[in-house]
This record gives C-alpha cells, structure tokens and sequence, in this order.
C-alpha cells in the first residue's frame, strides 16, 4: 500500500489532538463512564486512517467551505461512529484483534464492549451537534448524517444474514451489500454530510455521488481482497478471517461464478466451515486464484478506482480538493 496521503496526513494529527480534547472534556463530565471512554480512547489509538472524517472535510471543502473548527469538529465525530461500527462488528464476529490490537470484547467481554460501541454513538451524535455550526447547517446535513447511520446497520444485518444462509449468492447482491454496509458509510455520506454542512446543492451533490459511488464500492472491494489475501502486518487483524467467518462478499460470489460441478460443491462446503484448518484456508485461497475470482475482483477494483477518478477530473471544485480527492482513492483502494 502506498505511503500515508499527504491529503490525510495534514489533517489526521488535528482530528486526534480534538478527539483527545473531546473525550478527556467527556470523562470529566461523566466519571462514572470513565472505563468506557478510556477503551474508545484506546480503540482510536490504536489506528486507522480517518479516511470518513477526511472525505467529510473534503466534501466541505469541495462545496467552498473555508478551513474552521467546526468542520473539524463534525468530521471527527465520524471516527467515533466507526468507533461504534467496529466494536460491534468485533462482538459480532468474535473478533479478538484489529489493527494489531486486542479489540474491545477480548479486553473486557461481550457486556461491556457493547457499551463501549453504544458510548461511542451517543457521542458520536454529541460531537456533530456541537460542531459549532449553525442551526440551519447541521438540520440541513442531518439528513445524510442519520442515513449513513442506518445504512451502515441495515447492510451489517444483510451481511450477517447471508453468511448464516444456505442458499447462494449473486454477485450483483455481493456488490448491494459492499455499497449498502461500507461504500455509502465509508464514502459517499461522509462527501455528503461535508458538502452540505457547506450549503452545497444538486450541482455539487450529484457530481459528488458519482465520484463516491465508484470510489466506495472499489474500497470495499480492495477490503475484499486484503481480508482473504492481505499481509498479518498491514491489515492488523487475521488475514482469513473472511474465510473462517464465511463472508459472503464479492470474491465468494465470483468464485460461485467460475466454479463448476464437484470444485463448486467443495468451495461452498469448506468457507466458512466450523472445523477448517490452516491447510483448508490455504486450499480456499488457491481456489480463488486457479478459477480467477481473485483476478477478477483486482479488475474490478481497478475500474471502479479509474471511474471514481474521472468523476473526480469532472468535479466542479477547485484543484487543492480535486488533488487531495484523487489522492484519497488511490490511498484507500491500493493493497
């Protein structure tokens, strides 16, 4: 993966020196939630790249907002949502490392990391209504705000349900899931709720979406890809978690395609099977690669990226935001 983005390096330090001041204001406020805030405070530590609250500053950037703190301030409360999003998504998963960390519910239990994720919503909310902007501007914003929210949890369901299914999956349904649970969460809402905390409108809010589109469905594909594929080291989580989990996602749906007969019967009995081993993942990955899902999913990784990035040449922003925009995507959907 290329070097950190210098789009996202100049804002990263100023987005964890507020959550810093944030939360350390929110334990003063509230002792008796003290644990709790220290674990989100450990979680965002720990990583990540803080793409959300970039692309939500450089929505607002795109629509001629000026650098403030409030801004700042709404983007940042994004990393508290994927606070929420990822420690629950930990409990759900029986995750035990993220980020080359011990997550949340393998430091302190299924009880209590769902409270932990629970605070990081409320707070979350809290840091976006007191951005410091306007009334009219955070009602205006809301909208998107509240959607990428339910978004997010409708297609963690629709994932959950589909891996417990028995029946196939359609690759157009893979791609659904990959927009509905991370491309519209990790990207297109965060460029929306920016945009109109700036007072953007259609001229801007379409030619956004067509970056946004493309740009999160490669993201997720490329996350695809890292999760049955990546290095220990760079994704810092086990990197067949995918395949013991059973994920039905777009590398499983596009193996479904090229599979036939007995090899076909073999792949869907072994992903995700309770008892597979170390030999069974590897022979799952060497399927993947002999029937050409892997290559395929590159390729489509790679179209989508080129298309996001056309839209990007065509937005109507000046040539810092169209910069740094084109830097994120190539940042965020490169292995």
């Amino acid at each position: 993966m290329p070097q950190q983005a210098r789009s996202l390096e100049h804002l990263r330090a100023n987005f964890d020196d507020l959550l810093d001041a944030y939360l350390d204001d929110r334990r003063d406020s509230l002792p008796d939630a003290k644990e709790l805030i220290e674990e989100i405070r450990r979680a965002l530590a720990a990583g990540g790249k803080r793409l959300r609250p970039a692309l939500c500053y450089w929505g607002y950037r795109a629509a001629g907002g000026e650098p403030n703190e409030p801004i700042l301030r709404a983007a940042a409360s994004l990393e508290l949502l994927h606070t929420f999003a990822v420690v629950h998504d930990d409990i759900m998963d029986a995750g035990l490392e993220r980020r080359g960390q011990p997550t949340t519910v393998a430091l302190l239990g299924i009880e209590t990391a769902i409270l932990v994720g629970d605070l990081a919503l409320v707070l979350a909310d809290d840091l976006f209504f007191t951005s410091g902007f306007g009334s009219s501007d955070v009602t205006r914003a809301f909208g998107a705000y509240s959607r990428m929210r339910q978004e997010v949890i409708a297609g963690q369901s629709l994932d959950v349900d589909l891996s417990r299914s028995a029946r196939e999956i359609t690759l157009d349904e893979a791609l659904h899931v990959a927009r509905l649970k991370s491309g519209r969460y990790s990207v297109e809402e965060p460029l929306a709720i920016g945009a109109l905390l700036a007072g953007a409108g259609t001229n801007l809010l379409e030619p956004l979406e067509e970056v946004g589109r493309p740009f999160g469905l490669a993201f997720q594909i490329n996350d695809d890809l890292m999760g049955s594929f990546g290095p220990h080291e760079l994704i810092g989580k086990p990197s067949d978690a995918d395949i013991r989990q059973g994920k039905r996602n777009v590398l499983y749906a596009l193996a479904l395609e090229h599979l036939q007969a007995e090899a076909r019967s073999d792949f869907i009995g072994q992903w995700g099977a309770r008892d597979l081993n170390e030999a069974g993942v590897a022979n799952l990955r060497a399927t993947l690669e002999a029937c050409d899902a892997r290559a395929e999913a590159e390729r489509m990784r790679n179209d989508f990226r080129a298309e996001a990035l056309r839209a990007v040449d065509s937005l109507p922003s000046d040539a810092e935001t169209r910069a740094a925009l084109g830097e994120l995507i190539e940042f965020a959907t490169s292995s």
